[in-house]
């Protein structure tokens, strides 16, 4: 039984065959051959649950979210955007590779060669769609299941090279298609739109099993490929001369499929997943829905990995325990996130709080900015997506024991305003007032709750103080902001260097193995935020977009959250004086919305590039949190570039001691170099990824990306 979910890999992980043995063991694919395959409904049923493959992380060529078992998790293309960083880059370099210039022609590249794999393995089925013996209602959902994943996997490389050559039967070795050129990305576009068109009005719902592809994952992969499709041909004008004569569906007809699928699956469903009900830390709707063992019934998820103990098991939340972990938030993609009252953090209504430790509460209190002050405010009644992505700041007292820990309730009770709003992290000791957390690698369900605090390793050794930073020698606490922040790196685990480390599959239930996969909570593929935030898009770019709309899409998303709606009428020229001034200011709070709610998916990188923006997100300089009250030896020795570990804001360089006084003993931390002036940054060619050296060799039809020539 083991032995035959292993060798269906994302099948079982995706639940399309559960724990049915006789199931199962009618045909392991790892005797699967086309003589046998392809004789029945079951038998070409079972083929088909290898093609799920795509979505088992393994490739990275494919718009989020990607399931990735690793230390950058869900998040690798959001790192490429600029939204996230990855922390192993070292002191003083440009941590972007887009950014850093150092993006180059590959011999070989699994972005390119990948989906052909899949393509193939679809069009296997297609060729023998006619010999099982089945019904005619049968045969459709067959080949709808096979052109889907055709149509998907045209996608993936078409959002990547644009221009490709496009594969509707199996080739043999000597098929034309081997030796010919790309074909057009309004060919290509248009064959993906009738594949999918086609899926949605044949695929038989009343046969799909429980979590695999029926028409409305079909609608949700049609929406966000119309809107992806449409977007770029708008802004990056592309000429659709061609469209006319060959009668090729146009980007206006696009974002109009896309208003008509996704209204159709917005209303059909209506209700977002709240969370678990044991759990009471703010917006644990969104955070829970990537910490949730069982995501069947959950409403609104379309589609989703499921993970299965000791048959299919991950380690996205272990990494974000573990030294290995390598991805921060830096303070611009921080910036982003809203007020808990819905407004940017420099709207001129934007209030301020201040908090109450004896009765835990917040009032409306002094005026300061949220970029630029001590770690405990910029997080102080912000968005509770925030807190859900970035660990938020704290500080404990040790026992003189790795697991045991106690609340630490001195400096007037400052440290404990995020401890409140989450549930403590391990087994309460009433006699001694302590807490100690179990060891996450002996098993499930030790903590119930989902996110806790503090945090702590897989071996349950406790995590003293957030921030956990590399800018001190580890075990030297630096205090900061007259002792209310500290500054830490007693840990070498959960630790980076902008002060925003991700925990956005940090789970306190699921179990951790320092080795091993063990983690069983599932993971959405298809679902209908993604959906929501496609329909409000598409209406603002065909002139619809209005409260109606936003009730039905952003506020709903806005509710669900904790965060204040969005009133359209309230959005003028001034509404966020940090936007793009290219962006309308309506245009600019849809898509913030939508880089907020898809933070830690990899949706960034396809979204800046088909607005045509990567050059306005990647060419930010990464930088940390803020610290006001910082002396001259605040590093303590640790490898800098020669300063003092805060960056001057003018220079884009680490300041100096005597740069640092100028500037009050102020300022947020230094790693990373500015792109623009280290004389790197965007480059136009990189809005479509080169053709690898070797397909050319191998074609001489194919001809490189023209900017890559």
């Amino acid at each position: 039984m083991k032995k035959i979910i292993q060798t269906l890999t994302i099948a079982a992980a995706l639940g399309l065959t559960g724990c049915n043995d006789s199931y199962l063991e009618r045909l392991p694919t790892d005797k699967v051959t086309e003589a046998t395959a392809f004789t029945s409904f079951t038998t070409s049923s079972t083929y088909l649950l290898n093609l799920y493959e795509v979505f088992s992380g393994a490739y990275t060529s494919f718009q989020g979210p990607i399931n990735v078992s690793g230390a950058l998790g869900t998040s690798t293309r959001d790192i490429y955007s600029g939204l996230l960083t990855n922390y192993g880059t070292g002191i003083g370099n440009v941590t972007n590779p887009y950014a850093a210039q150092t993006v180059s022609i590959p011999t070989k590249d699994g972005t390119y060669s990948n989906p052909y794999i899949w393509i193939r393995r679809a069009n296997i089925m297609l060729k023998h769609i006619d010999e099982p013996a089945c019904t005619d209602q049968e045969r459709l959902h067959l080949e709808a299941v096979a052109r889907f994943f055709r149509a998907y996997c045209h996608y993936a490389l078409m959002i990547n090279y644009g221009d490709v050559i496009y594969v509707d039967h199996l080739l043999d070795d000597a098929s034309p298609e081997l030796t010919k050129a790309r074909d057009s990305r309004l060919y290509v576009a248009d064959q993906i739109y009738k594949e999918l068109d086609w899926c949605i009005k044949n695929i038989q719902d009343d046969l799909a099993e429980p979590n695999t592809l029926n028409s409305d994952v079909v609608k949700a992969f049609m929406s966000r490929f119309t809107l992806f499709e449409g977007t770029w041909r708008k802004y990056h004008q592309v000429d659709e001369s061609e469209c006319a004569s060959k009668e090729y569906i146009t980007g206006s007809q696009l974002l109009n499929v896309c208003a008509t699928v996704s209204k159709e699956l917005i209303e059909r469903y209506p209700t977002l997943y709240t969370g678990n009900s044991q759990d009471t830390h703010p917006g644990k709707g969104w955070g829970e829905m990537w910490t949730t063992e069982d995501l069947q019934d959950i409403p609104g998820v379309l589609l989703y990995v499921r993970y299965v103990e000791n048959y299919k098991m991950h380690r996205l939340g272990h990494f974000e325990h573990i030294a290995s972990a390598s991805l921060e938030m830096p303070q611009s993609t921080v910036d982003l996130y809203l007020t808990k009252d819905g407004l940017p953090i420099h709207n001129r209504n934007a209030k301020h709080y201040d908090y109450n430790p004896a009765d835990k509460s917040y009032t409306e209190g002094e005026t300061y900015d949220y970029a630029n002050c001590n770690v405990y405010r910029t997080f102080r009644m912000r968005d509770p997506r925030m807190w859900q992505t970035i660990m938020p700041p704290y500080h404990v007292s040790g026992l003189g024991e790795a697991n045991s820990y106690k609340l630490d309730k001195s400096n007037d009770g400052k440290w404990m305003e995020y401890l409140n709003q989450f549930a403590p992290r391990g087994i309460y000791d009433a006699n001694n007032d302590t807490y100690k957390i179990p060891n996450l690698a002996a098993g499930y369900h030790q903590i119930p709750s989902h996110k806790a605090l503090p945090s702590s390793n897989w071996a349950g050794n406790y995590l003293k103080n957030v921030p956990n930073v590399a800018t001190c020698e580890v075990g030297n606490d630096q205090i900061a902001t007259g002792g209310e922040q500290l500054i830490y790196a007693g840990k070498a685990f959960q630790r980076g260097k902008s002060g925003y480390f991700v925990w956005k599959h940090h789970a306190a239930w699921d179990k951790q193995d320092q080795n091993n996969p063990m983690e069983i909570s599932d993971k959405p593929v298809f679902k209908i935020e993604e959906v929501m935030l496609n329909y409000a898009e598409v209406m603002y770019e065909l002139g619809k977009f209005d409260q109606p709309v936003a009730e039905l899409t952003i506020n709903k998303l806005r509710n669900r959250a904790e965060v204040g709606r969005m009133q359209v009428s309230a959005i003028g020229d001034d509404f966020d004086p940090d936007r793009d001034k290219t962006v309308d200011p309506v245009l600019w709070e849809i898509r913030r919305e939508r880089l907020i709610e898809l933070m830690g998916e990899s949706f960034s990188w396809e979204d800046v590039r088909r607005w045509k923006k990567a050059d306005y997100f990647v060419n930010k300089q990464p930088y940390g949190v803020y610290l006001d009250n910082v002396s001259a030896t605040f590093n303590n020795g640790k490898a800098t570039t020669g300063g003092t570990g805060i960056l001057n804001l003018t220079t884009k360089m680490e300041a100096s001691e005597a740069e640092l006084a100028t500037m009050g003993n102020a300022g947020h931390l230094y790693y990373y170099l500015d792109p623009v002036s280290a004389g790197k940054g965007w480059q136009e060619k990189y809005y479509l990824s080169p053709i690898p050296s070797d397909e050319l060799l191998l074609n001489k039809k194919l001809e490189q990306q023209t900017l890559w020539q």
